[in-house]
């Protein structure tokens, strides 16, 4: 690309020079041949021009789209790798704004822009050259023009790029509105919210709409006064060439050259200049992009990380502490050994922690303070991809891909087989519902399963992990209430998933609390209560307070013969 830049550069500065010669044969000689001649050296040298152009267009689109393309793909993997808690503090609009308008905003920091820029600077110097050869004095006048325009750009730069900044910003906030709009339409409808909602919408694009307009007023003031500038400075130099027209030996093909010359360095000036404008904005969004690029991932592999052959399946968590901040402390000085293949039962009031700890197995968490180890193994020691691949995770809030039900099956295997993926259905109690789909497993299920039932998603969701095949399991149970064939369907299913591994469920039903082996009971952040159920009933603590006001009415076998 930049080999055709340069190599187009001269036929530019040529054409000027032709014109010049057969301006001046035709008022001098009047030679026809002459004319003729040098007309048909210009279109030679235009089509020449045109091929170098397109060549230059192409080459200019490909590498654009391919630098555009990598900076997604980066920005992507950084946004993959970013902790739990970094995505928990940042709104997915605020995300999405950053992948689709910033880097789409990056024309003026691109090399092909540069590039462009630079050999525009190169014809520019080129066509003021040629000026001082042709006529100096002039040429002096359309120097300090020149000058005059650069001046004025660095001099407007800095607030140029602060106002595009800010709109940037104000964009992110309706971007982050309109999501979040969608996203919860259901509640917005069922509490006829929509006004509310208009309402917050219309404010937050008002702000955007103002930003965006102080911008846009800037940039075309600006523009005008190059406008002026570039209008009325020219006109003044072409009535002086004139005046030496008439005055001296100047001639009339000088002054077309001149003037062609003088418009092809105040076009090269332009394209420096009008870069600063594009350049600031694309500036403001890379800042942007390198908020994300820059945070530190917080969860990672260590070097030389560990991957044993096999894993047991033991558990334990050594004098864990976690703070979200200093201000916000979670969980204190816990202590907890799981056995391998053995089913521990988390239990305790909203907000007590469970979820927290679930997720330090997972390392979506490091502990402030403490240690996790699997088989004798600080999970920081461990290679993180291979270990998330021993790890099953069933979360509350159960979410699928808008695809087809055997790629969210199969989600995270790595496999296609689809007799095996038929299997984990089967085992999951989902086969039946699956085969009735208007598709089977092709059928596409919408974002996050919205064309399922609860009970449904769950059901897939577990049938992924009973083919991942997980050496340790992690579950959130739903608390959302089933009918009794479908609960029937999710337990039988979930015995299954259980079978064999290592288990940590936060438990929501007396069916589930009664299948673990060790009950863990969590308040203020701490381990208070730990045992079997009939023990834990018997201490009349607040595990027994649990049951007596959550599980009590749920079909279980009486107290007495629990006991």
């Amino acid at each position: 690309m930049a080999t055709l830049l340069l190599l187009s550069a001269p036929i530019s500065l040529v054409s000027p020079l032709i014109i010049r010669q057969v301006v001046d044969d035709a008022v001098e000689h009047s030679s026809r041949d002459d004319v003729f001649f040098w007309g048909a050296m210009l279109v030679g040298l235009t089509a020449v021009s045109v091929v170098f152009g397109l060549g230059i267009g192409y080459s200019t689109t490909l590498f654009h789209q391919k630098v555009i393309r990598d900076v997604r793909m980066r920005l992507y993997r950084r946004m993959q790798q970013l902790s739990w808690r970094y995505h928990t503090n940042q709104e997915t609009g605020w995300l999405m704004s950053r992948q689709v308008d910033d880097v789409s905003n990056l024309n003026g920091v691109m090399a092909d822009a540069f590039a462009r820029a630079g050999i525009a600077l190169v014809r520019g110097i080129g066509y003021l050259v040629m000026l001082f050869y042709i006529e100096w004095r002039m040429a002096t006048g359309g120097l300090a023009l020149a000058m005059l325009i650069f001046g004025f750009e660095y001099a407007i730069s800095g607030r140029l790029r602060e106002r595009t900044k800010l709109a940037r910003e104000r964009w992110t906030d309706v971007s982050s509105a309109l999501h979040q709009g969608i996203s919860g339409h259901g509640l917005v409808r069922a509490t006829a919210s929509e006004r509310g909602e208009a309402k917050r919408f219309a404010g937050v694009l008002h702000a955007s709409v103002r930003a965006e307009v102080r911008k846009s007023m800037f940039a075309l003031w600006t523009n005008h006064v190059f406008s002026l500038i570039g209008g009325v400075a020219p006109a003044f130099i072409v009535l002086a060439g004139v005046w030496l027209i008439v005055t001296s030996d100047f001639t009339v093909g000088g002054l077309f050259a001149f003037f062609m010359y003088l418009v092809g360095m105040f076009g090269a000036v332009s394209s420096v200049a009008g870069l600063n404008p594009m350049m600031q904005s694309s500036v403001a969004s890379l800042e942007r992009i390198f908020e994300v690029l820059d945070t530190d991932v917080e969860v990672k592999s260590p070097p030389n990380a560990q991957r044993p052959s096999s894993v047991r399946g033991e558990v334990v968590l050594e004098h864990v502490d976690f703070a979200y901040d200093a201000d916000h402390s979670i969980l204190h000085d816990v202590e907890l050994r799981i056995a391998p293949r053995e089913m521990v039962a988390l239990v305790g009031p909203s907000g007590a922690g469970k979820t927290t700890l679930a997720h330090l197995l997972p390392r979506f968490f490091d502990p402030t303070s403490g240690r996790v180890l699997l088989d004798g193994v600080d999970l920081r020691d461990l290679d993180l991809d291979w270990y998330r691949t021993r790890v099953g995770l069933v979360p509350q809030e159960i979410f699928l891909f808008d695809r087809s039900v055997s790629e969210n099956i199969a989600y995270g295997s790595h496999t296609d087989d689809l007799e095996a993926i038929r299997e984990a259905a089967r085992a999951a109690n989902a086969l039946e519902f699956v085969e009735a789909l208007p598709e089977g497993f092709d059928t596409i299920i919408g974002e996050r399963g919205v064309r399922l039932s609860g009970g449904q998603r769950q059901r897939l969701a577990i049938a992924r992990e009973i083919l991942r095949a997980p050496d340790l399991l992690i579950l959130d149970e739903a608390t959302s209430s089933l009918d009794s064939e479908t609960e029937a369907l999710i337990q039988t299913a979930m015995e299954r998933l259980f079978e064999g591994r290592t288990s940590l469920v936060i438990a929501h039903r007396l069916s589930t609390i009664m299948r673990a082996d060790l009950i863990v009971v969590v308040d203020g952040g701490r381990i208070v209560e730990r045992g079997p159920h009939s023990e834990l009933l018997a201490r009349n603590g607040l595990y027994a307070r649990l049951y007596r006001s959550q599980f009590r009415n749920e079909s279980r076998p009486t107290e007495d013969s629990v006991s």
